[in-house]
C-alpha cells in the first residue's frame, strides 16, 4: 500500500481543521471531543489552559458558545505522523454570559493513533488584523 502524498495530507489536516470549526458552530460536541485526543492540551487567550474533558465539558454546559468562525487562512504540514497547523480567524462566541468577536492566530498540533488524526494540542493569541 502506498502512503498518501504530502500534498494530500496537508489538505487533509486543513479540512480537519475546517471541519472542527463547522462542529463547533453546530453543537456537534461529539464530534469535536472525537477529534480530540485524551492528552490534549488547550492553551486559551488569556493564558488560561484546559484538558480535553476540562473544554468539552465548558462546551456541553453551554459556558461557551461558537457563533460564527469566519476562516481567514491556515496552512498545514505534516511531519510523518504528526501535523501542524496555524491560521487566522474571526470567532464570534459567549462566553460566560458575554459575547464577543475575536481576531485570533491559532496553532493546531495533530498526531496520527490507530490510523486517525487527533488533535494533541491547540494555542491562540490575539491577532490585530
Amino acid at each position: 500500500m502506498q502512503a498518501p502524498s504530502p500534498i494530500a495530507t496537508d489538505q487533509e489536516i486543513l479540512m480537519l481543521s475546517s471541519d472542527k470549526f463547522r462542529w463547533k458552530t453546530t453543537g456537534n460536541i461529539d464530534a469535536v471531543a472525537d477529534l480530540f485526543d485524551d492528552e490534549l492540551v488547550f492553551v486559551h487567550l488569556d493564558g488560561h489552559i484546559s484538558s480535553k474533558r476540562e473544554w468539552i465539558d465548558e462546551l456541553r454546559a453551554k459556558r461557551f458558545v461558537y457563533h460564527t468562525i469566519t476562516f481567514r487562512e491556515a496552512s498545514a504540514k505534516v511531519y510523518g505522523s504528526t501535523a501542524v497547523l496555524v491560521g487566522k480567524a474571526t470567532f464570534n462566541v459567549t462566553m460566560n454570559g458575554r459575547r464577543g468577536t475575536y481576531n485570533l492566530v491559532y496553532t493546531e498540533v495533530y498526531t496520527r493513533k490507530n490510523d486517525q488524526w487527533k488533535l494533541v494540542n491547540l494555542h491562540t493569541c490575539s491577532a490585530g488584523y
